[in-house]
């Protein structure tokens, strides 16, 4: 069997790092490791200074001992497209090959400046359509990726788009439901909302709120530099405490809720599809009084997704689980069970 791959979610406000171990069919954590993403060096999923998030991630295995190199990365942002539908196809020939010539119409990246692959999930001869999964983005961020791990001595294996190592950790959690569901992806630059079923991504939704604007409200309500209000997010016993914080959190949920509800019902009108469950990950999840507002704007009960329901967790890497929340690993989780 294939060896796992070493998952390695490098985003805006911290990298994550997973390593699991299998044996008969149970995962266990090697190795976690968590560190704070200088401002600015990655932005919406674009690595703009190799050097500065190579050496963080160098800085996190300084002291691991024995973890592979090879390597699954994480690939985020809104030029990731990942999405199903219906492809033109006659039957005939390499479906890869058709899809290549016809990409641009359906990846909205001109194939020469992009990545992209299409699963064929099945193929209906008296319509002539191949219903298949389709994945891209842009070349040149996917090279900066491999760049930035490279530079940090790994061996990038898979570069995979968020979306679809969410969906691989809820199939491995949960199996391969034969009826729609959602996760929504509260990360740092957007939100994503992952509409899925039986172990495919179906449409993605990318919510331009993320995190950092919630960060930008709380500086601005609570007249302090955006550095300070980053440190208010992170701090629970302030954003549970403090009336100011809290009212930038309530304030942001409510928006962010009524926008996703919009999503999601538009999603039901266009795919004729009603989401069963939906759940959260990523590091917002973790904001209790932001998620409680959701929670009220879209009338429903939002349980987080926790990876390591799936993994068994050594009493001292538990520190580090509990630190970020096991919601903000959700997606290291989800490439770490990749394999070579």
């Amino acid at each position: 069997m294939a060896e796992l791959l070493l998952g390695v979610d490098a985003g805006a406000s911290n990298l994550k790092i997973i390593e699991l171990k299998e044996k008969k069919g149970q995962y266990s954590l090697k190795n976690i490791f968590l560190r704070q993403m200088t401002p600015g060096v990655i932005v919406d999923g674009t690595v703009l200074d190799h050097g500065a998030a190579a050496h963080v991630i160098k800085e996190c295995l300084a002291h691991a001992k024995g973890f592979t190199k090879d390597a699954a990365l994480g690939m985020r942002g809104r030029d990731a497209v990942v999405k199903r539908m219906e492809i033109a196809w006659n039957g005939k020939g390499n479906f890869q090959e058709t899809f290549v010539w016809n990409a641009d119409q359906y990846i909205g990246i001109p194939s020469s400046k992009a990545t992209f692959d299409a699963q064929l999930l099945s193929y209906d001869s008296g319509k002539g359509f191949a219903d298949a999964v389709i994945a891209a983005a842009n070349r040149d961020k996917v090279a900066d990726c491999i760049a930035m791990a490279e530079l940090a001595g790994l061996k990038p294996v898979v570069v995979d788009i968020e979306a679809l190592a969410l969906v691989n950790l809820t199939s491995v959690m949960f199996g391969r439901k034969k009826h729609p569901n959602a996760l929504i992806d509260l990360g740092h630059d957007c939100t994503n909302i992952i509409f899925y079923e039986n172990g495919f991504v179906d449409y993605v939704k990318s919510i331009p709120k993320g995190c950092k604007f919630l960060t930008e409200e709380i500086a601005q309500d609570m007249d302090v530099e955006l550095e300070k209000a980053t440190e208010i997010l992170r701090d629970k016993e302030i954003m549970t405490n403090d009336v100011d914080a809290q009212a930038a959190a309530m304030s942001f949920g409510s928006n962010l809720g009524a926008e996703i509800e919009t999503a999601v019902e538009t999603y039901m009108s266009d795919r004729r599809k009603e989401p069963v469950d939906i759940h959260l990950c990523g590091a917002g999840a973790n904001i209790k009084m932001l998620v409680d507002q959701m929670e009220i704007a879209m009338r429903m009960s939002l349980p987080a997704l926790n990876p390591f329901s799936a993994v068994d967790v050594p009493e001292q890497m538990k520190p580090v689980t509990e630190k970020a929340g096991a919601c903000a690993f959700a997606v290291a989780v989800g490439l770490a069970m990749r394999r070579a």
